[in-house]
């Protein structure tokens, strides 16, 4: 029995710390480790925020699995929610089972100072220790920010950064760049051509319609699929639909819906969750 289905049957304190490290210290060798990756499917599942809400994630792997369909998350699966740990552990036992049918991107919320702020520290605290924190807290580095699917899509938690043309620039960006984190902070907007500050996420960059026009026609591309904030329907189509920004939990904030990706060539189908 895995520790995702020792979880799932009997909780989260059947599990002891000892178990949780050496299923975090097993999951290093089969996250990519490299800041982008490409992958050439033609098929597949994307979803958004999960933010600790554990059938918010469950929901379309299953349905992956039912389909034989590679799966994508886009980052922000602990804080806020109730079943962090859970959640966590339910997504790297996917990846650890399926390393090549499953992606997962590092969101913001997949950064220590996040995590202090925002839940994930002392959750971890409060049922293990600070030595199970630090632990998952260096897995972070080894989730991808970026991914290109099929030559068609950009995906990534928060949008383009300011200053990458090519995303082939992104592979060797240092993590401490503010680029690299602009992969997963910016937000997109209507109301600018290209980049500005956003304080609203600390100083981080609002993108417009220009900018996501420049970077999809220099690398060939249709479309940037991105999640990291919440929508009302679970879904935003931005910029005549050359960005669709997701959400996957429903009821998250004001009775909003979650929603969930279905991407078959250049055919989007999004799905309750």
């Amino acid at each position: 029995m895995d520790i995702a289905e020792k979880i799932h049957s009997k909780g989260i304190r059947s599990v002891s710390e000892a178990e949780y490290l050496d299923f975090i210290y097993d999951s290093k060798e089969y996250l990519e480790g490299d800041n982008l990756i490409e992958k050439g499917w033609d098929e597949f599942l994307i979803v958004g925020d999960t933010h600790g809400h554990l059938n918010a994630a469950k929901k379309p792997a299953e349905e992956a699995i039912k389909k034989d369909l590679p799966i994508v998350y886009l980052g922000d699966y602990i804080d806020r929610g109730d079943e962090q740990l859970e959640n966590l552990a339910y997504l790297i036992s996917l990846k650890m089972e399926k390393p090549g049918q499953v992606i997962l991107l590092r969101g913001n919320h997949e950064t220590e100072r996040m995590n202090r702020g925002y839940g994930f520290q002392s959750v971890v605290n409060r049922r293990f220790s600070k030595k199970l924190f630090r632990e998952i807290v260096s897995l972070y580095d080894r989730f991808p920010v970026a991914m290109v699917i099929g030559n068609e899509y950009f995906a990534v938690h928060g949008g383009i950064p300011e200053g990458i043309t090519s995303y082939f620039e992104i592979m060797d960006l240092n993590h401490g760049d503010e680029r690299y984190k602009e992969i997963f902070w910016n937000d997109p907007t209507e109301e600018i051509d290209t980049f500005q500050p956003n304080f609203q996420r600390g100083g981080y960059k609002r993108y417009g319609e220009k900018a996501v026009e420049s970077f999809l026609k220099v690398n060939d591309l249709s479309m940037i699929i991105r999640a990291h904030q919440v929508q009302k329907n679970g879904y935003k189509y931005y910029f005549d639909k050359k960005l669709l920004s997701i959400f996957s939990v429903s009821n998250y904030r004001g009775g909003n819906q979650g929603k969930y990706a279905h991407v078959k060539g250049t055919d989007i189908e999004l799905i309750d969750n």
